[in-house]
């Protein structure tokens, strides 16, 4: 069985951890499925509301007996989910896109792990001396909100920089290849996102998954515009721009984007509505660039089966590459 120090330090079978998305591609039960699968899973709170994080607490806890993460943006913070969050004392509580600061010190007062995703080698030195227990290093590839450095520039970097810290790798990853080639770089475990959201279980529509598997990685680009319509707080301070596949939507406002941010609160009304009238493929499909490398839709058990088998497969080879 594949197995790190991450396993040990987050009592978990398996170093792979679902990313804490938001939105739409988030929800108790996609969580528990991978936790139940050995993994860590997450639940997102970015762009939901408190009811609807706060029910996933609630749930998660009846859907599975193992451990999983919940995620806050620190900016974005609602008081009351993050609240409700330390009461249920979940093993792990993570972060993104920006410096927790304080909320660290709340997150272990309730016993609970910490876990924050960054983006420069300067992040995570700044995130080791806040005492963080788990480092994310998520390379540019990543589908959401992420940086400029790739994950193979960016990975051994961190893992220098912040040792003994663990780090996970994120960006880039979809197989048991690049498992192998994190731990490699010396990561302890990976967040993935885009290869679960092709999954049987996972809570985005059908026709976000389809777009997935059809697309090619060069069609997962940086969309600034994003940052214009909805400045998320914190997009500032970490630079960080969502990368999604190319919509005409986004195609077009990308050429307006001064026009763009004049009237930001009106084109995120209109992504909603559109979102809601099924036009997921022409306004906003959040995914990253190893969407090119994902090809079916499988169930969870069947993706945790094969990332393991493959990575097994290749560190076994490692030796004769010599």
């Amino acid at each position: 069985m594949l197995r790190t120090r991450l396993c040990d330090l987050l009592g978990i079978d398996v170093p792979i951890i679902l990313a804490g998305m938001g939105a739409g591609a988030t929800s108790a039960e996609f969580a528990a499925t991978v936790s139940n699968e050995g993994g860590l899973g997450s639940v997102g709170s970015l762009f939901r509301s408190a009811d609807v994080v706060k029910r996933d607490i609630d749930l998660l806890p009846t859907l599975t007996n193992r451990n999983f993460a919940i995620n806050h943006i620190p900016q974005t913070l609602d008081v009351e989910s993050f609240r409700h969050t330390l009461r249920a004392r979940p093993a792990v509580i993570s972060f993104a896109l920006d410096d927790p600061g304080d909320l660290i010190r709340q997150a272990h007062d309730v016993g609970s792990r910490v876990m924050l995703q960054v983006t420069t080698v300067a992040q995570a030195i700044q995130a080791a001396a806040h005492g963080v227990d788990v480092i994310i290093a998520q390379g540019t590839e990543a589908g959401g909100y992420g940086g400029t450095i790739s994950t193979m520039a960016l990975v051994p970097q961190v893992v220098d920089a912040v040792s003994p810290v663990p780090v996970v790798a994120a960006g880039g990853i979809y197989d048991g290849r690049g498992i192998a080639a994190a731990l490699m770089l010396g990561a302890v475990g990976v967040n993935m996102g885009t290869r679960f959201l092709a999954s049987q279980e996972s809570p985005i529509d059908d026709d976000w998954k389809q777009a997935i598997i059809e697309a090619r990685s060069e069609d997962a680009v940086k969309a600034e515009v994003i940052n214009d319509i909805i400045p998320v707080p914190g997009t500032v301070g970490y630079g960080t721009v969502g990368r999604t596949l190319r919509t005409p939507f986004l195609d077009e406002w990308g050429m307006k984007r001064d026009e763009a941010r004049r009237n930001g609160a009106r084109l995120w009304a209109e992504i909603g509505e559109r979102l809601r009238r099924g036009q997921r493929r022409e306004t906003l499909v959040w995914a990253g660039q190893t969407a090119g490398g994902v090809r079916e839709i499988l169930t969870v058990a069947e993706i945790m089966r094969q990332l393991v088998d493959q990575t097994e497969a290749a560190l076994a080879r490692a030796p004769g590459l010599r």
